[in-house]
């Protein structure tokens, strides 16, 4: 970076307008900015960087506090910055946060901050101006013109501060800093992160394996225990046992089988007695169904013979109300003959009045003639003009074919300068997406670290709250185990305590006196038990109570089991919880950023190579320039051939000038006379259809008049038949002895007659099959006897109920037996499967904690990476060290380091005339400040080397001179000056901020910060 012009107003201690002309000090090589302290001399490095990156020079100043205590208040606070990176310029406006007054009325108001930024390639600094300042780049969004700017310079404050502009005091404290601290500064420069997350990364894989098979080896040994074994072999020793439950099993339920199929056999037989006995009495039920619509059927008989006499009316009924349609067809046809009159009528006055009006037109059939007469005579003089018609066109098409590649030629040229425009363009957001994405880069991999981490974290949580939940549930049943434990030895021992009295009573039953007691031997009986031995299943009972004890306690002693190993689960995660530190935000917090910063990366544009779209821009340059020629060439040419056509046109035109302009055209002419000849036929036509039109219709109207007299005389006729039908079918219902009503009344059972007739014999043909029906089934149950069916059912209930007994206990043998097979072989290949994982992961693991620190240097990767540039910077800062010290002390990695801590880092100077390396913090002020200059300088050197993007034109180096000696006049400051000169010569500017007389001597270039009490300003120092 190389600085032009820098324009400061209402800035720091400059209340007014200042311009800082940097060419001719840049040209210089070596220049210094002088004044008195406290006149704002540091001022202008904190106006150049709040100009390119909105921020002071002193991270610790606020950017509001930049305005000036002695400007007017109409007055705003802005920084122009113009500085050159290789052959390309740009301008960079900013106005800071800051209370002006208000436009209207009184008080002030706040004006937000501002950024702007041009690229002014190929503008003098004399041409920048207000409203005259290049191409915009960036404008109004501070954060679009800090990212452009970034993308333009290679870094971005941080490093501003550090490789550029050389604070006071601040490479003094690098010099002595520790590992820690100097490590902290090297990052910033040197990016180094992808060592930091790749040591990162591999300790988290290697921590996520191992913790994966530990929890996979506590799943299976938790699994074992559920099941109430302590080991595999145990596992094993269970299957045995309960193999052998499951065949004990079998042959009860073979049993019960036996006893359930007699039970059926019974009740199946039982059955069919029972459903003939049913059969009997549904059979006597029908027959007296059907005998109670006896009545119904009777009456049905008699309708069908009424209906019968009925059906012999209907062909004369027909007749009548045939001859009924008759009449109304007859009245119908004469209404259609009287309108068919009437129109035909108007048709006939139609016709007539069409005949009249074509007579009226017949003076329109000369004047076609006419027009036809004329058209022939222009179609002549056209012949005469295809000639000269032809060279027009000939000129025409040769315009339109200039006219066409002068329009492709002008078409390609805005294609190219739009193409231009549009990559240059580009290009420019490609630089500044680059910048974005390397920040987001950054930025994603350190939240997607912390997420891992807040992930494994909120997951060993819910283990806990999984294993609490766990714990409370097997409280509540070992509780419910245990009361029912207690409930069935209670009743465990109130029946054994009711057999040992049967027992006892039993015994005393059989003693006699005199002889021994089969119990104890005693032939004396004082006091024998006494009462009834009536009582039994008391023995059954005992053991049903002594099983049902026995099982409770197991299910107790099972369920203390459970909880004690889920206690141990809980107890295991919540210590492994309290080993994660637990994060600053939740999973899904952390997870909405990345998703956030993950979108923003895959809505950025692909990367492009930056150098070839640059060349890409340069050649299109080129390519414009040559089309641009050659459209100019196609202009002239196109002028020329316009003015030829010109001329033929005007030559074309008087020969036509007798033809209308709308006929000059032979396709037109010939339309135009198609068109006359067309109407005149039409006329013709149309005369001779009217004429003809009017004989018709005269016609058909007297046709119309002698219809109507026929439709009267057929409607006469048909009224006549239809009073002669009705008479007779009055005659033929008398005869009948059927009454009119008689007869309509029986009309819908004419219609169903078959139907009934059908229906009667169906229902005689049923009563006949249920009588003889309920006859055999009555024969059939004659000789049975019914059976109790409930009885019967009750007892085939029972041995059912003992079969699916029998039938489940098996089951769950042998579900029982299959899950712990399934246990056996699962926990096999499940072990055999971690021991493989555990094998694999061992380098990892191994490789992680090595690259993490591990090792007998205790060094990280990112501290040996950082370590491998810093041996460049100290290589490039003895070059300069030396001759600024009489070649005696050289800087050093001091590899020991102290303490536990990281090391690598150190530094020591070696001194040539002890011999020995000593620490830094035992030089003198002048020569810390030597060091620490020499240590400066081959920094910004390596960080200019190795990022290709960084230009170091102009560094800027702040005070610090005063503590060196000036024996004979200059000392150790004549050899520093020296130094800064030699960067001179290797084509880089040096600015000297400095109080000291003898730099501003040695230095008389630059410039001069006079401090007043209104405020200071700048002057600009003469060129020695």
């Amino acid at each position: 970076m190389r600085p032009v012009r820098l324009t400061i107003q209402a800035f720091g201690p400059y209340p007014g307008r200042e311009v800082i002309d940097f060419r001719d000090a840049v040209d210089a090589g070596l220049f210094g900015i002088y004044g008195q302290t406290g006149s704002g001399k540091s001022t202008i490095f904190s106006a150049m960087t709040f100009a390119l990156f909105g921020e002071p020079a002193k991270i610790e100043q606020d950017a509001p506090s930049l305005r000036s205590d002695h400007a007017d208040a109409d007055v705003q606070t802005e920084v122009e910055f113009v500085f050159d990176i290789g052959e390309r310029r740009f301008v960079v406006l900013r106005r800071p946060d800051q209370m002006r007054p208000k436009q209207r009325g009184e008080g002030e108001t706040r004006s937000l901050h501002e950024a702007f930024l041009f690229d002014a390639r190929g503008m003098a600094p004399d041409e920048i101006r207000d409203g005259h300042r290049g191409k915009v780049v960036a404008e109004k969004k501070v954060r679009d013109v800090d990212t452009a700017i970034a993308e333009i310079l290679g870094y971005g404050p941080d490093q501003f501060r550090q490789i550029v502009l050389l604070p006071q005091g601040r490479f003094e404290t690098f010099l002595s800093a520790n590992t820690k601290d100097r490590l902290a500064i090297l990052r910033d420069l040197f990016d180094v992160s992808l060592f930091r997350r790749l040591a990162e990364r591999l300790k988290i894989d290697a921590e996520t394996a191992e913790r994966h098979v530990l929890q996979e080896r506590e799943v299976c040994a938790r699994r074992l225990a559920a099941e109430g074994f302590e080991s595999t072999d145990a596992l094993a020793n269970g299957i045995t046992e309960a193999e052998a439950r499951h065949v004990q099993l079998l042959g009860s339920e073979e049993a019960a089988r036996n006893a359930f199929a007699a039970t059926q056999a019974a009740l199946q037989t039982a059955e069919k007695i029972e459903a003939q006995f049913k059969a009997a009495e549904e059979a006597e039920k029908v027959r007296t169904e059907l005998q109670a619509n006896k009545a119904t059927m009777d009456a049905l008989a008699s309708q069908i013979a009424r209906a019968q006499r009925a059906l012999l009316l209907i062909d004369t009924e027909n007749h009548a109300n045939a001859a009924a349609g008759e009449v109304s067809d007859g009245e119908s046809a004469l209404k259609q003959a009287k309108e068919a009159s009437a129109r035909a009528e108007d048709q006939e006055r139609s016709a007539t009045e069409t005949l009249r009006k074509e007579a009226e037109r017949v003076g329109e059939i000369d004047d076609l003639s006419r027009r036809i007469e004329d058209l022939g005579r222009h179609r002549q003089t056209i012949e005469r003009a295809a000639g000269i018609r032809g060279a027009v066109e000939k000129a025409q098409a040769a315009e339109r074919d200039s006219k066409r590649r002068f329009d492709e030629a002008q078409q390609r040229l805005i294609q190219l300068q739009n193409d231009r425009r549009e990559k240059s363009e580009a290009l420019g957001i490609a630089r500044r997406n680059e910048t974005y994405r390397r920040e987001i880069s950054t930025r994603l991999s350190a939240f997607e670290a912390a997420m891992t981490a807040a992930e494994i974290f909120e997951k060993a949580e819910t283990e806990v709250q999984s294993a609490k939940t766990e714990v409370d549930k097997c409280i509540l049943a070992h509780q419910a185990a245990v009361r029912h434990s207690i409930a069935a030895l209670s009743a465990f021992e109130v029946a054994e305590r009711e057999l040992s009295h049967i027992q006892a009573l039993h015994l005393a039953s059989k003693l006699a006196p005199g002889e021994p007691c089969s119990v104890c031997g005693s032939p004396e009986h004082p006091a024998p038990a006494t009462g009834a031995v009536e009582h039994s299943g008391l023995t059954q009972a005992f053991w049903d109570a002594e099983a049902v004890w026995l099982d409770a306690d197991k299910t107790a002693r099972n369920e203390s089991e459970k909880l004690t190993a889920a206690r141990s689960v809980l107890q295991e995660r919540q210590n492994r919880l309290a080993d994660f530190r637990p994060p600053e935000e939740r999973v899904l917090a952390i997870r909405e950023r990345v998703t956030t910063m993950r979108a923003e990366l895959g809505a950025l544009a692909p990367e492009i190579d930056l150098t070839e779209a640059d060349a890409e821009i340069q050649r299109l340059a080129g390519e414009i320039e040559t089309k641009e020629t050659a459209r100019d060439a196609l202009r002239d040419e196109l002028t020329e051939l316009h003015g030829q056509t010109a001329a033929k046109t005007a030559q074309l035109n008087e020969m036509l000038t007798t033809v209308p302009e709308n006929l000059r055209d032979s396709n037109a002419l010939a339309v135009a006379a198609e068109s006359s000849s067309r109407l005149l036929a039409e006329r013709l036509e149309a005369k001779v259809a009217a004429e003809k039109a009017a004989t018709e219709t005269r016609e058909a109207s007297l046709a119309a008049r002698k219809d109507i007299q026929a439709a009267e005389t057929t409607l006469r006729n048909s009224r006549d038949r239809y009073t002669n039908a009705m008479e007779t079918f009055r005659s033929r219902l008398q005869s009948s002895d059927l009454t009119q009503e008689d007869y309509i009344a029986l009309k819908p059972a004419i219609v169903t007659i078959d139907d009934d007739r059908e229906r009667l014999d169906e229902y005689r043909r049923q009563l006949a099959i249920a009588e003889e029906v309920a006859k055999k089934a009555v024969d059939a149950v004659r000789d049975q006897t019914r059976s109790n069916l409930q009885e019967i059912e009750q007892k085939r209930r029972e041995t059912e109920e003992k079969l699916k007994e029998a039938a489940n206990q098996r089951a769950g043998a042998g579900h029982h037996r299959d899950q712990l097979t399934k246990l056996r072989d699962e926990l096999a290949e499940a072990l055999r499967n971690l021991d493989e994982e555990e094998a694999a992961s061992g380098p990892l693991r191994s490789l992680a904690a090595f690259l993490n620190g591990d090792n007998p240097q205790k060094l990280d990767i990112e501290t040996f990476a950082i370590g491998a540039m810093f041996d460049q910077v100290l290589q490039a800062a003895n070059l300069r060290l030396g001759p600024m010290t009489a070649n005696r002390y050289q800087l050093e990695r001091d590899h020991e380091g102290v303490g536990r801590g990281r090391r690598g880092l150190g530094i020591q100077a070696f001194d040539v005339h002890t011999g020995k390396p000593r620490a830094t913090t035992t030089l003198s002020g002048g020569e810390s400040f030597i060091a620490a200059l020499a240590l400066a300088l081959g920094l910004a050197d390596v960080v200019e080397s190795t990022n290709g993007k960084v230009r170091l034109d102009t560094i800027f180096i702040d005070e610090g001179f005063g503590s060196l000696d000036t024996e004979n006049g200059s000392g150790t400051l004549d050899q520093v000056l020296q130094v800064l000169s030699s960067l001179v010569r290797q084509n880089r500017a040096v600015g000297l901020i400095s109080h000291v007389p003898l730099v501003q001597e040695s230095i008389p270039n630059g410039f001069y910060v006079r401090k007043q009490l209104t405020g200071s300003s700048i002057e600009t120092r003469g060129l020695v």
